[in-house]
């Protein structure tokens, strides 16, 4: 009549502890007997979260590296112990390629432990260096248009690599400080796939041809010249010239009242009459001057005429090259010529402060011919240069100055002062003159302020114009 009585027979945690169970067993006719046992069940280990060390990864690597590299090293992470463990992980986000960080941690859960936790940090080195641009080769142009647009720069940076790069303009135009040339900035720009921007400003330097001081020049030959004083307003010289006569005139700019004092020589003209038929005029500009106009007159008369009238306007010359890019030189062959002629050289010169263009230029050199068709006849020009003279002196005079004359005809004389403005301030007639004498006329110029004066003679036979000049302190 055995009977069995079981006590503790309740089941240890399924995550650890122990339950002792007593078997007791009676009998109506025994003794009572008891046997106890233990059940154990052991304790989960403790839970070990091995995470990867903290990374710092090298800038310059594409967005999908960085990506990959990141998840690998999140996956590197391993977990021991616990029990039903579970895993989150949370900051699982790449940073940015160009630079940043992530901190990522790795949580661990057990059904029958304590939780972990481990936080590590992923770097990206910034990229903040900055790409360097390099300027083209150095350009200078002359007297061309600046390029909308400049090639022929890069740019190189310490991820993205290297690359062709242009420029384009910025800003206005600007003087060289020396006046001969024009500076024209371009900018330069580039921005690497991080976000950094270089600039930079690179130059293009325009050459220019520059003239400047401009001045109206006439030749004067030493020997035959006329002012054109006082019979006109404007300032220049008439030359006398026979058949087969050559001579080098001096070209002065600037010689305001025909004072070569006040002038510049800025070259010489050749009149060359010693070819039957043809008399050639040719302008030699010298260096640091150019020639933008050049007129001339080849004719019977002192000067050319317009309706009639004596003129000495440039425009109603024998020839006219009014539009001369600033040349050094022209020749002018006037052909079917004979007798003594009257030449006026005129020209517009301009110094030259700065040049690039080459040499020659458009106009340098270059030559004309003319058919100009006119026999002066034997004596037109001894008529005037050699018929009527006189001699001013004392040369400088002080106060008074005597005209001397002697003349192979009858005829009356009249003697004209003009200051250098071409106003009349003195005047002297002799009415009586008889051929072959010498006679003379005493011309009183104290109180006047001039220096320079013209004294015109006019006879029967024409008129004698020529410069005297005081010595008396103004």
């Amino acid at each position: 009549g055995t009977q069995v009585e079981i006590t503790g027979n309740i089941a240890p945690d399924a995550c650890g502890g122990f339950a002792d169970v007593t078997w007791t067993v009676t009998s109506d006719c025994t003794e009572p007997a008891s046997v106890t046992r233990r059940y154990t069940v052991t304790a989960a280990p403790a839970i070990e979260v091995s995470a990867p060390e903290a990374k710092t990864a090298d800038a310059c690597q594409t967005q999908e590296a960085i990506d990959a590299d990141f998840a690998a090293w999140v996956a590197s992470g391993s977990v021991t112990g616990g029990c039903g463990t579970q895993v989150e992980i949370t900051g699982n986000i790449a940073p940015d390629a160009c630079g940043g960080f992530a901190d990522v941690t790795w949580t661990v859960t057990s059904d029958c432990t304590e939780p972990a936790s481990v936080t590590r940090r992923y770097t990206v080195t910034p990229d903040i260096t900055t790409p360097v641009i390099t300027c083209p080769e150095p350009m200078t142009i002359c007297m061309e248009e600046f390029p909308t647009e400049w090639a022929g720069g890069s740019w190189s940076d310490n991820c993205d690599g290297t690359g062709p790069l242009s420029g384009v303009k910025d800003g206005e135009m600007r003087y060289r400080e020396d006046g001969c040339a024009q500076l024209q900035d371009y900018k330069f720009m580039y921005t690497d796939s991080c976000g950094n921007t270089a600039m930079k400003i690179c130059t293009i330097t325009r050459e220019i041809d520059k003239y400047d001081n401009c001045e109206t020049a006439f030749a004067m030959d030493m020997e035959t010249a006329s002012c054109f004083i006082p019979d006109f307003k404007r300032w220049g010289w008439t030359n006398g010239f026979d058949e087969g006569d050559t001579s080098e005139l001096p070209l002065y700019a600037g010689a305001a009242q025909c004072d070569v004092s006040k002038s510049a020589l800025v070259g010489n003209v050749s009149v060359d009459y010693s070819v039957e038929g043809e008399i050639t005029v040719t302008y030699n500009i010298d260096e640091g001057y150019a020639m933008s106009e050049a007129h001339v007159y080849v004719g019977c008369d002192m000067y050319p005429e317009k309706d009639g009238t004596p003129t000495v306007a440039p425009g109603q010359y024998t020839f006219n090259a009014g539009a001369l890019d600033h040349s050094t030189g022209i020749s002018v062959t006037f052909t079917n010529v004979s007798g003594p002629v009257y030449v006026i050289a005129h020209a517009v010169t301009c110094e030259e402060l700065c040049r690039c263009s080459d040499r020659p230029g458009i106009d340098d050199g270059n030559t004309y011919t003319v058919d100009l068709g006119i026999d002066c006849g034997e004596g037109a020009k001894e008529a005037v240069t050699k018929a009527v003279d006189f001699l001013a002196y004392p040369v400088p005079f002080d106060q008074e100055v005597n005209i001397k004359y002697s003349f192979d005809y009858d005829t009356d004389v009249n003697i004209e002062v003009f200051d250098i403005k071409g106003a009349l301030i003195r005047s002297s007639e002799n009415t009586q003159y008889i051929k072959g004498t010498v006679d003379s006329s005493k011309i009183d110029l104290s109180g006047t302020d001039n220096q320079m004066f013209f004294v015109r003679l006019t006879t029967k036979e024409g008129t004698m114009i020529k410069k005297i000049v005081s010595s008396s302190p103004q």
